[in-house]
């Protein structure tokens, strides 16, 4: 099979099995929001932040270094394993030395016991690391897809029995704590990989060379990503939080499903193209497509948030769907500028990879923390308008490296552009009407839904026939040819 197959295909299943993954974890998202009150709701999101942030400090670049390898020693492995497991054992000393405390002087002392009950996940990701990179080397993202939606279920189901027998906010701490426990046994068992500790200063000192730049960037990312959920958090307490947190929640199973999923390949697929030159084209396509897949679905979420947000949520959540609204509009510039790190990692350009990470947290972490103040509103509004300011920026540092054609780029998703955004204004000016006819939320959202999937390829077929023809034959190529070249 060619390579350009394999990473379709393992695309593919990584987006299927993170659509699955993410659906059972909104459904659980969804039912705590209605158990919970808005301050629990908020502290369990606050918490997670410091485990979130302890896995990405064990994660970092560990995978990509694993994949790029001209090939897969066990030695290496071991090695690699001996480092993160470590690395993971100093994070959760970090954690209930530096991150509790934070919590208990930032909230309470319930939000320090919570953080420190969810450090052994720390742990056990650090275990999971080299077994993720084995699979993803192979294109066995089947069966890690696979391994990780049955840790989803089982997970779903303790907390859910747990929620029912008034266990609370620690049905969710243990129902995490299940997960990441099951996940790894499940992991090891589809990898065929029985792990083992060894340790060699040359390997160590590769791996840090590779992974040091990526670190910092996977640490500047987690805080750019994360940074107007920590002001809020910080600024405006657990209710207003647990608004926006609910917001983005939508906006993240999308990201995880589509764009997250795509960009999981950009490294293998991309680091054994043989022909350099074609890099640029080969983005560009993969933006195009990108764009033409995912902008619909993120504009049409931002045209139904009203009703989206009290069906999932409820009504005390009903401020979230203006934050919503609002931060879809982000996803223009964002999907130009989703795989560019990943492309410079392919080309073993981490050092710039890391400054257009660092870019992108100064850049949020001061608009962010300048205007939090005003608000949550104003707050995502400049963050929108940021992160169109600084798109050039981002492509002037990656054309150093990679040829990229700007006139090529703009007119690939210019089209998708266009079209979702009139997908959106009609949905808009119809909302207030079938409002008024369709008085149940459900049967507004079916319809509004209706509209918007008519409404876009009606779009895209009458103003841009041309370029939906060549994205549909790009789709069949990816899809069915048999023989592909690289």
């Amino acid at each position: 099979m060619s390579l350009k197959k394999k990473a379709t295909k393992g695309s593919i299943w990584t987006s299927l099995t993170r659509t699955g993954i993410n659906v059972v974890d909104f459904l659980v998202y969804a039912y705590l929001a209605r158990v919970l009150t808005l301050e629990e709701f908020g502290l369990a999101g606050f918490c997670f932040l410091f485990i979130e942030f302890a896995n990405t400090l064990v994660n970092a670049g560990v995978n990509q270094n694993l994949v790029q390898r001209d090939k897969w020693e066990d030695r290496y492995a071991a090695s690699t394993m001996t480092f993160v497991a470590g690395m993971g054992m100093i994070v959760v000393l970090g954690i209930l030395g530096i991150g509790a405390p934070i919590a208990y002087y930032s909230y309470s002392e319930l939000a320090a016991w919570v953080v420190a009950s969810l450090a052994p996940i720390t742990l056990v990701t650090s275990l999971q690391v080299v077994v993720s990179g084995k699979l993803l080397r192979e294109f066995k993202n089947k069966q890690m897809g696979g391994a990780k939606f049955c840790a989803t279920i089982i997970s779903a189901v303790t907390i859910i029995v747990l929620a029912e027998n008034d266990y609370g906010l620690w049905a969710l701490i243990i129902g995490k704590l299940v997960n990441a426990i099951v996940q790894y046994f499940l992991l090891l068992y589809v990898a065929k990989f029985k792990p083992y500790f060894h340790f060699d200063k040359s390997d160590n000192k590769e791996l840090i060379s590779f992974c040091l730049p990526l670190f910092g960037m996977t640490i500047m990312n987690f805080l750019h990503r994360k940074a107007s959920n920590m002001f809020t958090g910080f600024v405006l307490g657990p209710a207003s939080f647990a608004l926006l947190a609910a917001a983005h929640k939508g906006e993240l199973v999308i990201n995880q499903v589509t764009m997250s999923s795509i960009n999981s390949m950009v490294v293998p697929s991309f680091s054994r193209v043989t022909e350099k030159n074609r890099l640029g084209t080969l983005y560009i396509k993969m933006v195009s497509i990108t764009a033409l897949l995912v902008l619909p679905i993120f504009m049409g979420l931002a045209a139904i948030a009203d009703p989206f947000v009290i069906i999932a949520f409820g009504e005390k959540f009903s401020p979230s769907a203006a934050y919503m609204t609002i931060s879809a509009f982000a996803m223009f510039p964002s999907v130009i500028a989703w795989f560019l790190p990943n492309l410079l990692v392919s080309e073993g350009k981490t050092h710039d990879a890391l400054r257009l990470t660092m870019l992108n947290l100064v850049s949020n972490i001061l608009v962010a923390g300048c205007t939090i103040w005003f608000g949550v509103k104003v707050m995502l509004i400049s963050l929108v308008v940021a992160s169109f300011f600084i798109l050039p920026v981002r492509l002037y540092i990656v054309k150093k490296h990679v040829p990229i054609n700007i006139k090529s780029l703009l007119s690939g998703v210019a089209p998708a552009v266009v079209s979702s955004v009139i997908m959106f204004t009609v949905l808009n000016l119809i909302k207030p009407v079938l409002a008024e006819t369709l008085k149940n939320n459900i049967i507004l959202l079916l319809g509004l839904v209706t509209i918007g999937a008519l409404v876009y390829p009606l779009t895209l077929a009458v103003l841009f026939y041309p370029h939906l023809k060549l994205s549909l034959l790009e789709l069949k190529d990816m899809f069915f040819r048999k023989k592909v070249n690289n």
